[in-house]
């Protein structure tokens, strides 16, 4: 069942009201009309296409709706790179939930005009807040009780008002989901990982195309996203939202070609969205057709989608909780490989087979990433002084190689990818592949400096390998010694020595025997206190035994237990 078009309901309203101007009853009518008030209409409306809606007047329509309707709230949730708000808007029955419930229960968020000289998804946007605030469909009504409906309407502001794609920094934010540059994509990654909506839906246009078809749509193609909740996706747009927006006379595709607009780029909002967990559709209207039949097509593609969502609620909730889970366990178990390009109909060239179980980044390097690490929720450990672990066994897997690792192609940082995370910490071997990094993004003058320092380091992973310990801390001091050197030189960075520097501290550290009070009261306070006075062949003796026995095996040591006969 499709919601009201308000713009035809109040001209119908008007004729009704003119016919009773001249009935008995015409007085009673007038006063009744006099203390109602018709849902707001946007500019866009207003002008009948004419003109698109202004920054202004979407200011004013927000405010008119959130008055008139107990059901829409809104918030400024960022502002755009020329200060203009960002609005979050919340739709729900009777009333908006809090944040906190939003997070916890169902929703669903549509995003209007990342692209600015796209307009028709923020039209569509501002007409569709306002049908739900004031719908009386019983099973609309009900959808809202069950799930909050999110708009960020006009997700550029900037480049709205200037008719541009890009926003005033003059960047494409739709090519800024991973990297986070760009405030406006900022705000809408906090939204994204605050609420973690069942479907989002990315509402574009086709600037330069005219029909054939009217509405094109796809879904997350990227080959790293659940492969159950992108099959969930693809369903949604081929099995049920292609057909719906037909039988109601638009004509619709697939958009893009694999490799080109439609692949699996990492950066764009289509992807991300699959790649934290939810369903994501993107709608692509043709730019040059009528500016209200756009809107139509894009009203009825939505209308569709939450048609959708509410038949099938439940099997969208199944897949959505359990796809973090099943993303987490097989970054744990090394399952499947790490798709660094390639979609789901474009054959990858690129990928880590196995990947790796983890990163580990210098604690200046997870402070390049601190805003990704806030912004995807990512899971971290800090390791050493100077360490930060970052695990592929975690929901959000899903981008940490994207981000971490040195063969992607827009990575942040390039962390050290780990083999074993049994026990994550710094090596020597691991300093070596720091050492090849450094080099290769210039950190050293001198060419001579990165292979002496490498020389040095296999010297100590050999040591280590024979866990030599007091030779891996004695010639970790002769590593200190050579990049002091180094640097007195100017062979290397002042970047580069304090990354390798601290480090190093760290690995010494790992080595050094320190003896811990703590732990020696703790070890104490169990043997005396827990399991009490220890008899010769006592129960208690063989449990203490046991205990011990089990301390030198957590510490890697082989251990074994000889029982001998006493007298008396």
């Amino acid at each position: 069942m499709k919601l009201a078009n308000w713009e035809k309901m109040t001209s119908f309203a008007s004729f009704f009201a003119l016919l009773l101007i001249v009935s008995p009853v015409a007085g009673v009518a007038a006063q009744e009309n006099e203390t109602s008030e018709d849902p707001p209409t946007t500019g866009f409306e207003d002008r009948e296409g004419a003109e698109w809606t202004t920054h202004e007047e979407e200011l004013g329509f927000l405010e008119e709706v959130a008055e008139q309707s107990e059901r829409m709230t809104y918030s400024e949730v960022g502002t755009s790179v020329e200060d203009r708000p960002l609005h979050l808007v919340q739709v729900g029955d009777p009333l908006p939930p809090t944040d906190e419930e939003i997070a916890d229960g169902r929703n669903m968020l549509v995003i209007g005009s990342q692209h600015g000289n796209e307009p028709a998804g923020r039209e569509m946007a501002l007409k569709l807040m306002r049908d739900l605030a004031f719908t009386d469909d019983p099973e609309v009504e009900e959808q809202l009780s069950e799930a909050t409906v999110l708009f960020i309407p006009t997700a550029n502001p900037d480049g709205r008002i200037a008719n541009t794609r890009t926003n005033a920094n003059g960047m494409d934010i739709n090519r800024g989901h991973l990297n986070l540059e760009q405030p406006e994509g900022q705000v809408i990654a906090d939204v994204l990982d605050e609420f973690s909506p069942d479907i989002t839906v990315d509402a574009h246009e086709r600037p330069g195309a005219s029909g054939n078809p009217d509405m094109e749509m796809l879904w997350p193609r990227n080959l790293n996203v659940d492969e159950n909740l992108r099959d969930l996706s693809a369903e949604m747009v081929e099995d049920y939202l292609l057909s719906e927006v037909e039988d109601a006379g638009f004509s619709t595709g697939l958009y893009g070609t694999p490799g080109g607009a439609g692949g699996g780029d990492e950066r764009i909002s289509r992807n991300i969205l699959g790649l934290r967990h939810g369903l994501g559709l993107l709608t692509e209207s043709a730019g040059q057709q009528d500016p209200e039949y756009r809107v139509d097509a894009q009203m009825e593609t939505l209308e569709s989608t939450l048609e959708f969502y509410r038949e099938r609620m439940d099997d969208i909730a199944t897949v959505v909780n359990e796809a973090p889970d099943r993303k987490a366990s097989a970054g744990q178990e090394q399952s499947e490989p790490f798709y660094l390009d390639g979609a789901d109909n474009w054959e990858p060239t690129e990928m880590l087979d196995p990947h790796a179980c983890g990163y580990l980044l210098h604690s200046s390097q997870a402070d390049d990433v601190s805003r990704h690490i806030d912004s995807f929720s990512l899971e971290t450990e800090e390791v050493g002084k100077n360490g930060v672990f970052v695990t592929m066994a975690q929901p959000m897997m899903t981008v940490v190689p994207f981000l971490l690792d040195g063969e992607a192609s827009y990575n942040e940082v390039e962390g050290l990818a780990l083999e074993d995370c049994s026990d994550p910490r710094i090596t020597a071997s691991g300093l070596q592949t720091l050492v090849e990094q450094l080099d290769e993004a210039g950190e050293f003058e001198n060419s001579d400096a990165p292979h002496a320092l490498d020389v040095h380091l296999r010297s100590v992973s050999h040591y280590e390998d024979q866990e030599e310990t007091d030779k891996v801390v004695e010639h970790m001091g002769g590593f200190h010694d050579l990049l002091n050197h180094q640097l007195d030189n100017q062979w290397i960075s002042e970047e580069g020595f304090d990354i390798l520097a601290t480090l190093a501290d760290d690995l010494i550290e790992n080595y050094e025997v320190t003896f811990d009070v703590d732990r020696v009261m703790d070890h104490i306070s169990h043997l005396s206190e827990d399991i009490g006075p220890r008899v010769a062949g006592s129960e208690e003796e063989l449990e203490a035994a046991e205990y011990i026995e089990d301390e030198f095996d957590s510490l890697g040591y082989d251990t074994s237990m000889q029982t001998f006969d006493i007298r008396g």
